[in-house]
């Protein structure tokens, strides 16, 4: 179990995470959007290329997002962390998010749906306690 100090901003829920940078052999810390409502983690191109991943090394998808149908690139991100929980070959897509939603990314129900999830607002805490397969 691991707990991880939620930020309520812009009408969105964020959560801090860690993504393994390829470029620098090390893990970079950033705070993405939880979404729920989105099937797969999605960060924006920029997070992407700073990691070092690559988009010529890519498939791509099709996505449905509140105002249209896009194609994106699809990634596999070696690792994420989540407090002291770490994923390894989570499916990732990179899109560029509107201006207007603050955001950089949103963590997606394929790595949401590998924990229980509590929610305590009254003390800014998500509790994420690891499904065991």
């Amino acid at each position: 179990m691991t707990k991880l100090k939620m930020e309520l901003f812009s009408g969105g829920l964020y959560i801090p995470i860690q993504l393994w940078s390829v470029a620098e052999n090390r893990y970079r810390r950033i705070s993405l959007m939880l979404d729920t409502g989105a099937s797969v983690t999605t960060i924006s191109p920029e997070i992407f290329h700073q990691l070092g991943y690559e988009p010529t090394q890519v498939n791509s998808a099709t996505i449905t997002t509140a105002s249209s149908v896009e194609r994106v690139s699809q990634f596999m991100l070696q690792s994420i962390k989540l407090g002291d929980i770490e994923l390894h070959n989570v499916e990732a897509y990179a899109h560029k998010f509107p201006e207007e939603s603050f955001a950089i990314g949103v963590v997606g129900l394929n790595v949401l749906r590998q924990f229980d999830i509590q929610l305590l607002f009254s003390q800014n805490l998500i509790i994420l306690d690891k499904i065991i397969d």
